[in-house]
């Protein structure tokens, strides 16, 4: 059974209107072989990311690697949950995989800045400490 394009367009419009609960409310009246699909799967992700449930995301979005291995949004959603479990390393290569791929976005670009940005400071806060005592 395929999803049908009024049912990602409202889940799409939920999303815009930042009504993250609602959408895993209206995947949840899905049939069960709709709520496998890949676009549900990954419209079910963004929203557990959106309300911060960021290991939910991840566990509904890595199953999709295969599906995702050549889409840059899911690459970019997987970067936003490597970057909030403080997985930088994975974060910071999923966000590039995600330009490489076509995502020209400014949230992806500033991602990966941030990611740098806070890499920078560890180098910073690492070499200030001279090596010594507890690295945080």
């Amino acid at each position: 059974m395929m999803v049908d394009k009024e049912v990602l367009e409202r889940l799409n419009q939920l999303h815009e209107e930042n009504h993250h609960k609602q959408i895993l409310w209206e995947i949840s009246r899905l049939p069960e072989e709709v709520q496998r699909e890949y676009a549900i799967q990954s419209c079910k992700g963004r929203a557990l990311g959106n309300l911060g449930e960021y290991r939910k995301a991840y566990q509904v979005l890595l199953p999709l690697r295969e599906e995702g291995e050549q889409d840059s949004l899911w690459w970019y959603r997987m970067g936003c949950c490597y970057f909030c479990m403080d997985q930088d390393k994975e974060a910071e290569e999923a966000f590039i995989r995600a330009i490489q791929l076509g995502d020209d976005s400014e949230d992806c670009q500033k991602m990966l800045r941030a990611i740098r940005e806070q890499e920078r400071r560890n180098r910073e806060l690492e070499k200030d400490a001279g090596g010594k005592g507890k690295k945080w």
